[in-house]
């Protein structure tokens, strides 16, 4: 006998809130400088109000996304513990080892590429090894994994999953599940969605130059894949405690080097 299906709202606000606590990690960091240099009469708000104003388009993404898997993750049988799938697995240690594996490849890949990125680059990276961790940390923790597994993997990989799959049923046979290939597909889309999602905050700190842009896209969309393959074969859990160990693994490599 199978398990019922959970109601929509049931899959959607436990999501969603976890989603919405990510979401209000980046109230740890301050107002990006680059911001304030573009429209200097925010800097009339007080700096509470001028947090709390930039936590409104993030949220309304996660709001959105969250509701998109809700309504659409388990048609193309993605779990997630959290909205109620009793099937999705709970493997803390494959994701554990998946995120710091994650970690290492990019720690080693931005040492190897250090000299060829720009000198820009480069005092924005030592700016960052000399910074107190933990807000760093603390916000890649929560809104890298959950947040953003909530928008990229929760909403975007299924919404992917799901349209490829009804456009495969109008051409051929009907199916009751995506086939592998759709599925690889969606993980590839939505981990470019993610890569490209990290342009804007690269160029608030840089100049984005051709070898950046490179390096920021390879980089997080390696991420991204493995997340996805993780929401896939396991639960939305896993892809988030894998995209959180990631932060760790690389807060430890920069208090190593």
């Amino acid at each position: 006998m199978t398990n019922p299906t959970p109601s929509y709202w049931r899959r959607l606000l436990p999501v969603w809130a976890v989603g919405a606590l990510g979401v209000l990690a980046l109230w740890l960091q301050e107002p990006p400088a680059t911001l304030l240099e573009q429209a200097p009469q925010l800097r009339q708000l007080p700096v509470a109000g001028l947090k709390a104003l930039l936590l409104i388009n993030p949220l309304l993404i996660v709001t959105a996304l969250a509701a998109i898997g809700a309504a659409l993750a388990h048609r193309v049988d993605l779990r997630s513990r959290l909205a109620g799938h009793r099937s999705a697995e709970l493997a803390p240690a494959q994701a554990l080892l998946a995120g710091f594996g994650v970690a290492v490849v990019l720690a080693g890949a931005d040492a190897a590429l250090a000299g060829s990125l720009g000198d820009e680059w480069s005092r924005v990276a030592a700016q960052a090894q000399s910074a107190p961790p933990w807000p760093a940390l603390a916000i890649g923790m929560l809104y890298g994994g959950l947040a953003e597994e909530v928008m990229m993997r929760w909403g975007v990989m299924s919404l992917v999953a799901w349209a490829l799959w009804r456009l495969g049923q109008r051409s051929s046979a009907v199916s009751t599940r995506p086939s592998q290939r759709v599925m690889w597909a969606a993980i590839g889309v939505s981990a470019v969605v993610f890569a490209l999602a990290h342009l804007p905050a690269v160029a608030q700190s840089a100049p984005l130059s051709p070898a950046l842009v490179a390096r920021t896209l390879a980089l997080n969309a390696l991420g991204g894949a493995v997340y996805g393959w993780l929401f896939w074969r396991r639960g939305l859990e896993c892809a988030m405690l894998a995209h959180a160990s990631t932060h760790v693994g690389l807060a430890l490599a920069r208090a190593v080097a």
